[in-house]
C-alpha cells in the first residue's frame, strides 16, 4: 500500500493506494501565509492523517518544477512562497523512514490517465490540470516527456492575453491568471456570481456566467494553439477542481473550443494516481 499525495496551493490531497485502487482520502488546506515553513506543515498534515504501518512508500505530485532524479523543488511561484529549493523527498524519507518518489502534478495527472486510458497509447496527448494554477504535460503516445526543465510544466505560464494580468511568475498574460481556480473565482465575484458557483449559473442560463465562459473558451483555445507550435497533440484532458466543478457542463463547455477536448477519467485524484504509478517500483 502507498501513502500518495497531491500537493496544490489551496489542498493537499492524500490517499491511501492499493494495486491502483484508492482506499480511503483525506483533504488537507495548504497554509500559505507562514513561507516554506507553512507549505511543510500541510504536507506533513496531509501525511499523518493516512499514514499506518501497512504504508510501504509515500508518492508526491507537486505543484512545481520537481527535479524528480534529485527529489527536490526547482522552482515554484509564489503560490507557495518558500517551496523553491525544498528537498521534498529527502525530507519524507528522513521523517517517516520511508521510500519516496515525487513529480510535477501534470506529469502526475498525465501519467495517471494514460494507465487509465488504452487509447492514449495511440495518440499524442496534452495534460492541462486547472487548479489553483494550470499545471501542464505532454505524451506522445503514452510516452510522457519531459526534459531537463521540464517546460512542458510550464503551459499555464504560456500568454493568453497580450500584456494581460501580472502572473507571479513575472510576465504578464499567463493563463493561470485567466483560467485557474483562483482566476475564475475572480471574474465570477466581478459579475456577483458566488465562488465554485459559475459553472452552477452556466447550465442555468445566467448572461453573466454566458459571458465569463466564452471567455474561458477564448482564453482555453488560445493557450491550446500556442501549446500546439511546440507540442503537437491529439487530444487535450482537461482535469483539476476546476473541471470538477463543470460536472454537467463540461461536454457544453468544451463543445466550442475547436479541439478534441476530454475530460480526465482520474478526475481530481489523477495526481495522485499518476504519483502512485510513478513509484509502483517502490519496496
Amino acid at each position: 500500500m502507498k501513502l500518495c499525495v497531491d500537493l496544490g496551493a489551496t489542498n493537499v490531497k492524500s490517499s491511501l493506494i492499493s494495486g491502483g485502487k484508492i482506499l480511503e482520502s483525506a483533504l488537507t488546506p495548504t497554509v500559505t501565509d507562514n513561507g516554506r515553513a507553512g507549505v511543510i506543515s500541510s504536507l506533513r498534515a496531509a501525511i499523518d492523517k493516512l499514514m499506518n504501518g501497512d504504508v510501504s512508500a509515500v508518492c508526491i505530485s507537486s505543484a512545481g518544477t520537481i527535479d524528480s532524479a534529485a527529489g527536490k523543488v526547482i522552482y515554484a511561484t509564489d503560490n507557495l512562497p518558500g517551496y523553491t529549493g525544498f528537498e521534498i523527498v529527502r525530507w519524507v524519507k528522513e521523517l517517516y523512514n520511508l521510500p519516496c518518489v515525487a513529480l510535477n502534478d501534470g506529469l502526475a495527472a498525465l501519467l495517471g490517465e494514460v494507465f487509465l486510458d488504452d487509447s492514449l497509447q495511440n495518440l499524442n496527448a496534452v495534460m492541462l490540470t486547472l487548479g489553483s494554477g494550470v499545471g501542464g504535460a505532454y505524451a506522445v503516445r503514452g510516452k510522457i516527456k519531459a526534459d531537463e526543465s521540464n517546460h512542458y510544466a510550464l503551459f499555464g505560464h504560456l500568454p493568453v492575453v497580450k500584456n494581460g494580468r501580472l502572473c507571479n511568475c513575472g510576465r504578464r498574460g499567463c493563463a493561470e491568471q485567466y483560467l485557474s481556480g483562483r482566476a475564475i473565482n475572480r471574474m465570477a465575484a466581478q459579475a456577483g456570481i458566488g465562488k465554485d458557483k459559475i459553472f452552477e449559473e452556466y447550465e442555468a442560463g445566467t448572461p453573466a456566467a454566458n459571458k465569463i465562459a466564452e471567455k474561458l473558451q477564448k482564453y482555453l483555445c488560445t493557450l491550446l494553439k500556442e501549446i500546439e507550435k511546440s507540442s503537437p497533440f491529439d487530444v487535450c484532458i482537461l482535469g483539476g477542481g476546476v473541471t470538477d466543478g463543470m460536472k454537467e457542463t463540461f461536454d457544453a463547455f468544451v463543445a466550442d473550443v475547436p479541439f478534441d477536448i476530454r475530460r480526465a477519467k482520474g478526475g481530481n485524484a489523477a495526481g495522485m494516481l499518476g504519483a502512485y504509478y510513478f513509484g509502483k517500483d517502490l519496496r
